[in-house]
């Protein structure tokens, strides 16, 4: 049997996400730059212009999962297995750049991910953000749940508010 013709589902998982990322980002006017390396689970640097009190020209960083789950409509906020390592990684307190988790959500058939007619082209269903630094270690050995709050939604504003926040030496609540 033949390979198939498209990429394997986490590859396109991996770029709806961050194509869902950059969006976010040139919205704002921001820098959006992927990763070569995914030693530190940082797979986009987020740069902006601005100048804050304690720095200029801030970063943050961003690390990008997908979960094809379809819509969330229930509860208050959302539940992810986060591997080990990524969890570490983004809990780190001595990193100089804030690290931020973002989820997009998408729902459960890849050909729904896009709607797109003449007016606009709409990315289904949404991203969200959680900050995990200062978090305790697990005392699991695989796989550690986070919780995004529905709530935290990655949107224009909020990327703004973590570029200046960063500017003035600060991370996100």
């Amino acid at each position: 049997m033949p390979p198939e013709p498209y990429a394997h589902i986490t590859h396109r998982q991996d770029h709806f996400s961050g194509a869902y990322v950059r969006a976010v980002c040139a919205a704002v006017g921001c820098g959006c730059d992927s990763t070569s390396l995914d030693n530190d689970k940082v797979d986009y640097i987020v740069s902006s212009r601005v100048s804050g009190r304690v720095r200029t020209k801030p970063k943050i960083d961003i690390q990008t999962k997908c979960q094809m789950s379809g819509e969330v409509t229930e509860g208050d906020r959302i539940s992810y297995p986060l591997d080990i390592d990524t969890y570490d990684n983004l809990r780190d307190v001595l990193v100089s750049n804030p690290r931020y988790l973002v989820l997009v959500v998408t729902p459960s058939n890849v050909e729904d991910w896009l709607v797109q007619s003449e007016q606009e082209l709409t990315f289904k269903h949404c991203a969200y953000w959680c900050s995990l630094k200062g978090l305790p270690a697990s005392e699991n050995a695989t796989t550690q749940t986070v919780y995004l709050p529905r709530s935290n939604i990655f949107t224009p504003a909020v990327l703004r508010q973590m570029m200046e926040r960063a500017s003035n030496g600060e991370d996100m609540p």
